[in-house]
Order: structure tokens, then C-alpha cells, then sequence
């Protein structure tokens, strides 16, 4: 692993802070912290600190909502018939399971329908909206996907079949033609919040009937966990709306969760109050196996289940997927990390496009983001045939790969995304040209230093500040999600006690034990892909790090721990 930029974030203006202080009566950190995410009046800490499911916007803020709910309210008192269509990820399928869930109390005329990966894609597609036609369906609620099918939504209207479109995603120029366009992203669109998770729009829906119908919000609340989760793995910004949302939905999750998200929690993490990390990296990729490698109609089942026993079968077979993924994404990392070290050119290039025709299409993301982790550079990996190559990119700080892709879409046949993932495809003819002139395009846009991934910081604290009451503090300050990301400390002086200990299948990481101050028992650290530093720090040498501070619950006992992010 290569040596890694650390950069302090801008420093918080010094009489702001003592004003925190004062006026929120909290120490330096928690002063600090907030001052740099911009708190730093009463009313803006009370948001902060206490969000109340009272702040949630009207549903009808959005321009197309009335329309939404009267089309709806139509197809149920005509008894027609309704499908759910929803992405194959984690964001889609909780939000089918929503929105599916609880329309299904006013008609049993509805469906769901997820497309499949690997013949249909991502999104609407023909495949899809001709089920609708030719099983007499009159109206589609697209979930998480839709605000670009401006040519099937304008195919099903001429086949007598109307779209309600909830999605998050940027629009094209023109909207699809539907009769309701739900996106906060829309031009000209009057919803305040623009960060929603595609099940959070979802989620406004169903509050607006039930305002439209004068239900209590009970009945649409008893979804908060759901939609928590989805925000939580679509990693879209954790304020405002969202932050409330995420607040009461994991404190749902954690003490009266669905029974799907119930047994899903039990059988892989023995902890009762999950974070949003834990919801990341335990419950989402779980979620997310089936649409991977099998049906992610799945998903939708165990996040329907009305009973724990109903949940067991589909958590079972949640599981066995994530084992078989797991497998099969890092037999391909190390096939990948192996053919860059293969290449002698690799060095001088700005980039790393790899592609075998053996691996699996439904983990190519994941793999890229490995790759980057061990070779920090703009990733493409890709898979297919003789004839067609698709793929997954994601991208380093400072490179939109999105952009990158345009310049050379003379050489693809398909791409879309953002400034840091996308998916693309190309003519297995073309994919030399397509390495060669992307990699020239990024060596324009990058410098040999962007190339050094950065690790950047909070604020700088001492061993003795780090207290019990100071986690209680930080703990207080969650969810912890983009635009509240988890504080990271610069922190000198730190010592293992002679504990250290290599841990993984080839000894990556780290796990020691540090003396502090003002905590009576050694706290334990762990320090991820950090197993190289195992020499500098295994006879007691002080050293420098950054790091992250957590709650540890081993046998309903709660713990400080310490996650260390680099060492120097």
C-alpha cells in the first residue's frame, strides 16, 4: 500500500468556535465539529441534534403530486390494474416493497416487477413495459428508475398504459411524458429537498395518499426502518429530510424492525443498535446479492414478510448469495491486482481498465472500487465476449469519470452515471482504442500527485481528550452520512501495549491496544489494511495516526474503539 496524502480540513474560525461553546455548553471538539458543518446558532443545533418527524415536508411540495395521487385513486376505484417497477438494487427494492406494500391494502389489482441484471438492465425496459400491455395493466409507478425513459413511457402511453414516475436520479432534457414526474432533480421542480433516496420518494408518495385519504401517519411511518435502509446503501446526503428520516427509521430498525429486517439483522451482526455504517456494510450488501447473482424479487419477498417465519427462508437464501459474492469478487480483485502487477507499463499510466471475459458482470463494480483501494486510480472493469464488453468505472477525488466517458463515447455503445460511477459498454473490437484514449484523456484532467489518495481530517485532538464522555457526545451527533461524515482526528503519541496482533487470511490488518489517559482499561483499535505497519508499531513506538472513535458492544457490554485509518 502506498503512502497516503493527509490533509486537515479547513480549520474552524477560533471565535466561532468559543461562540459554540458557550452558547451549545460542549467542549472544543464537539465545538469544533459543528462549527465546520455549520452549526452554530440554537436553532440550527436543535434541528441538528433533536430532528423531529414534525420538520418532514408536505408530499404535495412536489409540483406533480396531486396528479399522482388522483391518477392512483382513479385505478383503484376502476379496479384496474397497477405495477410496482422498481431497480434491482438496494434503493429499488426497498422501494417496490414500500410502495407495493401499501397500496396493496386498497386493490389486490397490483404487481411488482424488478428487470433482471443481466437481460434487461438497469431501468424501464421494453421487456417490462410489454408485460404491462399484454397483461392488461393501466398504470406503472416506476421506483428508482424511469426520469430517462422518455421513449417507453411515450410507447406505453400509445398502448393505453399511463407512468407515475418517483426517481432521484438527473433528468435527460426532456421529461418522459407520464402523467406525474416526481423528481426533486426536475427543472422548474418545488420540492425544497433535493437529496431523496428513490425509495424516499417513494415514501412521499404513500404520505401523500395518506394525507389525501386523512389516515394516520402511522400508516405510513410503519415503513421509516425500510426507507432508512435504503437511504442509508444509496449513499445520498444525510440531511435535512433525509437525516429525519434516518433517525427515526434506525431507531425503528433497532427496537421494532419489519420482521424481514429483523431476522436479516439477527443472522449476520450480533449488535442491537445498528449505525448507518453497520446498515452500509452488513444489511445492504445482503440486499443487494440477489440482484447480483440471482432475483431480486427476493429482496422485495423478505422485506414483505409478515412474520419472522416467513423471513427465515428468504434470509437464508440473502445470505447464501452474499457468501457466493463475497467469493466470487475476491477471486476477481486478486485476478485484477495480479494483472496490474503483471504490467510493466503500469507505472506510466493514469488509469486501470481490465477486462476478462471470465468474470462475473454482477460484481464488476465492487471490484473496481477494490482495485482502487490497492492502486489508486480511475477504474474501469470489464467483462463480456467476442463481441460485446460491458462494465463498471468508478473514480478517484478530482476525476469525473462521467465526463471522461463523454470524450470517448465515440468508442461506446452505452454509458451512463455520475462524477464517480458509471456503466458502460463497447464493441470488443474497440476496446484497445477505448483503454489507450481513455487513459490519454485522464492523464490531461489528473497530476501524478492526484494519484495519491488523501486522507483528510477533522481537527487534531490529544490521548487524555479522548474520554467515555466524549463518545457520548459524538454518538449524539449521528446518523454519520455524507454531509455528516464520521469525525476523523489527527492524533500523536498514541503507544500499543506489546499486544499487537496481525489478523486476516494473509495478515492485512491490524489489531493493538492503547493506553489512554483518562480511560481506566487498554482500548482496543483496529487498523484495516494497515498489516505493513505491524513493525513500526509491535515494540511500543509512539506513532502518529488518524482515527475514528466508536462504541464496541461485545456481550451486551459497550466499550470505546478506536478505527484507525493510516499510520505514519
Amino acid at each position: 500500500m502506498s503512502l497516503k496524502n493527509w490533509i486537515n480540513m479547513p480549520k474552524p474560525d477560533l471565535q466561532g468556535v468559543e461562540k459554540v461553546q458557550t452558547l451549545l455548553n460542549v467542549n472544543r471538539i464537539i465545538a469544533s465539529l459543528l462549527f465546520q458543518r455549520g452549526i452554530s446558532d440554537f436553532e440550527t443545533a436543535k434541528k441538528f441534534f433533536r430532528p423531529s418527524l414534525d420538520n418532514l415536508y408536505d408530499p404535495f411540495l412536489f409540483r406533480d403530486m396531486k396528479k399522482a395521487v388522483d391518477r392512483i385513486n382513479l385505478s383503484i376505484s376502476k379496479n384496474e390494474k397497477i405495477l410496482i417497477y422498481g431497480d434491482y438494487d438496494v434503493d429499488g427494492t426497498t422501494a417496490v416493497a414500500v410502495v407495493y406494500s401499501f397500496l396493496r391494502k386498497f386493490t389486490e389489482s397490483i404487481e411488482y416487477y424488478i428487470p433482471d441484471r443481466y437481460t434487461e438492465g438497469y431501468g424501464v425496459s421494453q421487456k417490462g413495459v410489454d408485460y404491462a400491455i399484454n397483461n392488461n395493466f393501466k398504470l406503472i409507478i416506476t421506483l428508482d428508475c424511469g426520469i430517462r425513459s422518455e421513449k417507453l413511457v411515450e410507447y406505453a402511453a400509445n398502448n393505453n398504459v399511463d407512468f407515475i414516475i418517483c426517481d432521484h436520479h438527473l433528468p435527460a432534457k426532456n421529461l418522459p411524458p407520464a402523467i406525474a414526474v416526481l423528481d426533486a432533480k426536475a427543472e422548474g421542480e418545488t420540492y425544497p429537498f433535493k437529496e431523496l433516496s428513490g425509495c424516499g420518494v417513494g415514501f412521499k408518495l404513500i404520505q401523500a395518499i395518506c394525507k389525501d385519504k386523512c389516515l394516520p401517519d402511522e400508516n405510513f411511518l410503519k415503513y421509516i426502518d425500510i426507507v432508512a435502509v435504503s437511504i442509508c446503501c444509496d449513499i445520498v446526503p444525510i440531511v435535512d429530510e433525509n437525516r429525519i428520516i434516518v433517525k427515526f427509521g434506525t431507531e425503528k430498525l433497532n427496537n421494532n424492525p419489519s420482521p424481514g429486517l429483523k431476522i436479516l439483522k439477527e443472522s449476520c451482526i450480533n449488535k442491537k443498535d445498528l449505525t448507518t455504517s453497520d446498515i452500509v456494510f452488513y444489511l445492504g450488501p445482503r440486499i443487494n446479492a440477489v440482484g447480483r447473482l440471482s432475483d431480486a424479487k427476493d429482496a422485495v419477498k423478505l422485506l414483505l414478510a409478515k412474520n419472522e417465519d416467513e423471513a427465515e427462508k428468504y434470509v437464508e437464501v440473502l445470505n447464501k448469495n452474499n457468501s457466493e459474492r463475497k467469493s466470487i469478487d475476491e477471486s476477481i480483485t486478486a485476478q485484477a491486482l495480479e494483472m496490474i502487477e503483471k504490467d510493466k507499463y503500469h507505472l506510466n499510466k493514469f488509469t486501470n481498465v481490465l477486462y476478462n471475459q471470465k468474470w462475473h458482470k454482477g460484481v464488476v463494480g465492487i471490484v473496481a472500487s477494490r482495485v482502487i483501494e490497492y492502486h489508486y486510480r480511475p477504474t474501469i472493469i470489464l467483462t463480456g465476449d467476442d463481441r460485446k464488453i460491458t462494465g463498471s468505472a468508478r473514480s478517484i477525488e478530482g476525476f469525473d469519470i462521467h465526463e471522461a466517458l463523454i470524450e470517448c463515447s465515440d468508442l461506446l455503445l452505452q454509458f451512463g452515471g455520475h462524477s464517480h460511477a458509471a456503466g458502460l459498454s463497447l464493441d470488443a473490437a474497440n476496446l484497445e482504442k477505448f483503454k489507450d484514449k481513455f487513459d490519454n484523456v485522464a492523464s490531461k484532467k489528473l497530476t501524478r500527485e492526484m494519484l495519491v489518495e488523501t486522507f483528510k481530517y477533522d481537527i487534531e485532538i490529544k490521548p487524555e481528550e479522548i474520554t467515555d464522555s466524549l463518545l457520548k457526545l459524538l454518538k449524539q451527533m449521528e446518523p454519520y452520512g455524507p454531509g455528516n461524515m464520521t469525525p476523523v482526528f489527527y492524533i500523536s503519541g498514541l503507544k500499543d501495549t506489546g499486544m499487537v496482533k496481525q489478523m486476516g487470511s494473509d495478515n492485512s490488518h491490524l489489531s493493538i491496544n492503547v493506553i489512554l489517559p483518562n480511560i481506566s482499561k487498554p482500548v482496543k483499535g483496529i487498523a484495516f489494511k494497515l498489516g505493513e505497519k505491524y513493525e513500526k508499531i509491535k515494540n511500543g513506538n509512539s506513532f502518529e495516526s488518524l482515527i475514528s472513535l466508536h462504541e464496541e458492544e461485545f456481550n451486551g457490554v459497550k466499550n470505546i474503539q478506536i478505527l484507525i485509518k493510516d499510520i505514519k
